[in-house]
């Protein structure tokens, strides 16, 4: 049967992509790109139904493959995750340029919006523009960073890998948060909420992605019971970065909301975001507490604390040197100077500020 491709928005035909192809043949987007290219070994049989495939799809390569690559362009395209509302990505971005233009190269960008395919026009339209390399910070689709590296582009995956191939550039967030939950510990406090995202399956494509709210999460569980602290309906998990409008009520005012409603309430909370920090803080005043008088707030990423009321405690990523390394190790790969599939963690840190005092005498 041909399967042309449609356009899932219902506006009619739309390009048939490479995804298209490999779903309709049975592989995967790395073995397309193989036989399109006539590069590694693809059995027969493999090889006549993706032809058949790119058949039946109307798939036409455009001029990605034909332009890599004679010569460097000296351009990074680099595919942001987003801009808003979460400001991690724009420090990442800043750090990336800043190495780009140390070593006389030149940083497109994308905002993607973690949309996968727009993601994949990006890497496409990136690579007919001869990038010589990709930094995905952080990718939406693991294929579309895995028909790059089937194309032999250098690339780099930013803080969320979803996929195990080019360079990795991940947080190591359990110590910095166990450095979190032992500052309130010694400020006298052991009743403490944990606020967060929704938690990932720990195995599956999810499991790669899904470090970041784990490691969080499991640094404030095995703290609590290190201590011995009971740990009933502390734990509360949300959407991570939404901010129903028009009220400006999202996961941390709500989830905080409930914690103070309960009758031996938190005297510390340890959110796993700044956002859900900054939340915390606005039900906290709401319901004519003080922080940290009656209940102290400690945030994560440090991309917010220096603008809250009061100066939020929270555990600063190193997002600027996320993207410069990943720049410098894309470019090292790029000029023969460093190994492809380098994988590296990097450390947190936590800054101490006025939203964590000593636990309450009087509650």
């Amino acid at each position: 049967m041909n399967r042309k491709a449609t356009d899932p928005r219902g506006t009619g035909a739309r390009s048939a992509t490479l995804k298209d192809v490999a779903e309709v043949a049975g592989v995967t987007t790395t073995t397309v790109a193989r036989v399109l290219k006539e590069s590694g070994y693809v059995a027969d049989a493999t090889k006549a139904r993706v032809l058949d495939a790119v058949a039946a799809t109307g798939y036409r390569p455009n001029s990605l493959a034909r332009s890599l690559r004679q010569s460097r362009s000296h351009v990074i395209g680099h595919l942001l995750k987003s801009t808003v509302p979460n400001p991690f990505y724009v420090e990442v971005a800043r750090g990336a340029e800043e190495e780009a233009r140390a070593r006389g190269y030149t940083i497109l960008t994308a905002n993607v919006q973690h949309d996968a395919e727009t993601e994949r026009r990006a890497v496409e339209t990136f690579l007919g523009w001869r990038a010589d390399g990709l930094v995905f910070s952080t990718p939406a689709d693991a294929a579309n960073v895995e028909y790059a590296q089937s194309l032999g582009v250098p690339l780099a995956q930013v803080e969320r890998p979803r996929s195990l191939v080019g360079h990795r550039l991940v947080v190591r967030n359990y110590p910095s948060a166990v450095a979190a939950m032992r500052h309130l510990v010694d400020l006298g406090h052991r009743r403490i909420a944990y606020v967060g995202a929704e938690l990932l399956p720990e195995t599956g494509p999810a499991a790669l992605y899904g470090y970041v709210e784990r490691e969080r999460f499991d640094a404030w569980r095995d703290v609590m019971r290190d201590i011995g602290a009971a740990t009933d309906g502390l734990a509360r998990f949300g959407e991570a970065y939404t901010i129903d409008q028009p009220t400006a009520q999202g996961h941390g005012y709500q989830a905080t909301q409930m914690l103070l409603r309960m009758a031996d309430r938190p005297t510390a909370i340890l959110a796993s975001n700044d956002i859900l920090a900054a939340g915390a803080l606005q039900a906290i005043h709401e319901a004519g507490l003080r922080c940290p008088d009656d209940i102290s707030v400690v945030g994560f990423d440090d991309t917010l604390a220096g603008f809250l009321t009061p100066l939020l405690t929270s555990v600063r990523l190193p997002a600027r040197r996320l993207g410069a390394t990943a720049v410098r190790m894309v470019i090292d790969e790029i000029e023969g100077k460093g190994p492809p599939g380098q994988h590296l963690a990097l450390d947190a840190e936590l800054v101490v500020r006025r939203s964590t005092g000593p636990f309450p005498l009087r509650r």
